[in-house]
C-alpha cells in the first residue's frame, strides 16, 4: 500500500516538491534585505551622495541610507568612528563593489563596536542621521566627510556573497541504487 509520504524511485512526490519550495522560500526570505523595514522607513534623504558631501551641514537632521567599504574603524573614549569609502547600494541594500565611489563618510557612535565585525575592507550598509561634517586629511588634501549617527548598521560577511551574488545553492538529485530523492540547500 502506498502512503502519501512514499513514492517510487522514478516519481517526484508532491510533498517533496512542497518541502523544497518551503525551504527555498524560508532561505531566500532570510537574506532579502540588509536593513530593517523600520530603519528604511526613517530615511528622509535619497539624493545623490555628491550633493550630501558637498553641503553636509545643509542636511543636518536628515536620515540617509549609505553603503561602502570600511577604510578604518577606531575605538575612542567617546565610542567608535568608522571611515567608509562610499559605494552605491545594489540589491538587498548591499554596497555594489563594481560601482564607482563618490567619496567617503564617517560613522560616529557612542557605542563600542566590535573591531572584528567592523574591520578594514568589510562592506557595510548604514541608516543614520546626518549630524555634521569633519575635515580629515586624505593625502595632501583636506577632505570633508559627512558624519552619520547610526540608527542601524549592517556589516556584510564575505561568506554571504560570492562574485556579487548571494551564496545560495540548491541541489536536487536522485539516488542511484536504492531509489529516493535527495535535496540539498546551502547558504
Amino acid at each position: 500500500m502506498k502512503t502519501p509520504f512514499t513514492c517510487s524511485s522514478t516519481e517526484v512526490c508532491s510533498w517533496q516538491v512542497c518541502l523544497l519550495i518551503f525551504i527555498l522560500a524560508v532561505g531566500v526570505a532570510g537574506c532579502t534585505s540588509g536593513i530593517s523595514a523600520y530603519s528604511r522607513a526613517m530615511v528622509t534623504y535619497q539624493g545623490p551622495f555628491t550633493q550630501l558631501q558637498d553641503a553636509p551641514d545643509e542636511h543636518i537632521g536628515e536620515v540617509v541610507m549609505l553603503g561602502g567599504r570600511i577604510l578604518k574603524a577606531t575605538l575612542t573614549e567617546a565610542g567608535t568612528e568608522v571611515i567608509v569609502f562610499q559605494l552605491p547600494l545594489a540589491a538587498m541594500d548591499k554596497p555594489a563593489q563594481d560601482m564607482v565611489s563618490d567619496g567617503r563618510f564617517l560613522i560616529s557612535t557612542p557605542e563600542s563596536l566590535d573591531p572584528d565585525l567592523y574591520r578594514k575592507l568589510t562592506l557595510v550598509t548604514v541608516v543614520g542621521e546626518i549630524v555634521g561634517h569633519d575635515v580629515r586629511p586624505v593625502g595632501d588634501y583636506a577632505y570633508s566627510l559627512p558624519i552619520l549617527r547610526p540608527i542601524e548598521i549592517k556589516p556584510w560577511a564575505s561568506s554571504q556573497w560570492r562574485g556579487g551574488k548571494p551564496a545560495v545553492r540548491i541541489g536536487l538529485g536522485h539516488g542511484g541504487g536504492g531509489g529516493g530523492a535527495s535535496y540539498r540547500i546551502s547558504f
